[in-house]
């Protein structure tokens, strides 16, 4: 009997550690309507919600680089929650070294999640992403260009502490030149349950969105899928997974997984997931 009972705890260790820290790459080829032939094969890597602070698996992140420099991404894209709330400073966290390592394999854009402006000061945060050269897109955009011609629009929104008066349209904030508006756009967004609002201005409607938040409902259950999410409750509709707007078919959300977890630290019967996506 205590042999059998030492057996099971130890296959619910291992179970549990393939759950929070074998990572799982997923691949998705997105159509991008009007996008340009030189764009066309370009992979991006979306990494979000790694919940980074001073007790961090070092370990963890090197193999969270090393499967993303696999990848070979022409751009990575951090769709919030990089660090864990509640934290007084940032200085012993690993995020100055992630994101250092991200820019050295490609060029890097992110956005700030719920947890990112609760956590030290967000000047600090600032900082540590402007020293390594990630642009941080808070309600702002900027063009990918090749050979000096503008090709792709990358829009990034703002995280927001307060969640009930929300600018309408979602996007207003972000000002995009005229040129910009011609431009198909990814928008990384750390919310995914606004995905129908992002569509409402169509001068900036997305071709693709990015987002994570949910991990995946935390738990997934059999038949059921995600077991909760913040902002969408129990059994969200947006948990993960590539969806399509309902009134424009070929806009698509895709939401990973993440990496890491906040406030239940389990994930269970849902691994960590780095999301490489080639444009099409």
């Amino acid at each position: 009997m205590v042999w059998i009972l030492l057996a099971l705890i130890i296959a619910l260790v291992i179970y549990l550690y393939t759950q929070n820290y074998l990572i799982e790459t997923t691949q998705y080829s997105v159509t991008v309507p009007k996008l340009d032939d030189q764009m066309k094969g370009k992979r991006i890597v979306h990494l979000t919600d790694l919940h980074l602070t001073p007790r961090s698996n070092k370990s963890y992140i090197e193999t969270i680089i090393q499967k993303t420099e696999e990848a070979e991404p022409d751009f990575i894209v951090l769709t919030g929650d990089l660090v864990q709330a509640g934290l007084s400073s940032l200085a012993d966290t690993p995020l100055r070294r992630f994101v250092e390592l991200c820019t050295n394999i490609a060029p890097t854009y992110a956005v700030t999640g719920n947890h990112d402006i609760a956590s030290g000061t967000f000047s600090e945060f600032t900082s540590i992403l402007s020293a390594a050269d990630v642009h941080l897109l808070l309600d702002e955009a900027e063009a990918v260009t090749v050979d000096e011609e503008e090709k792709l629009v990358i829009m990034g929104l703002a995280e927001r502490e307060d969640q009930i008066n929300l600018p309408k349209p979602m996007l207003k904030s972000i000002e995009l030149t005229p040129e910009m508006e011609r431009l198909p756009k990814v928008l990384l967004a750390h919310r995914p349950e606004h995905f129908e609002q992002y569509m409402y201005d169509q001068t900036k409607a997305p071709a693709l969105v990015l987002s994570g938040h949910t991990h995946s409902g935390q738990a997934r259950i059999p038949y059921l899928g995600g077991f909760y999410a913040p902002g969408q409750g129990f059994f969200p509709k947006y948990d993960y997974g590539i969806f399509s707007s309902e009134e424009h078919r070929s806009r698509r959300l895709i939401i990973s997984r993440g990496l890491g977890n906040s406030s239940f630290p389990l994930r269970i019967n849902n691994r960590p997931e780095i999301v490489v996506i080639t444009l099409q």
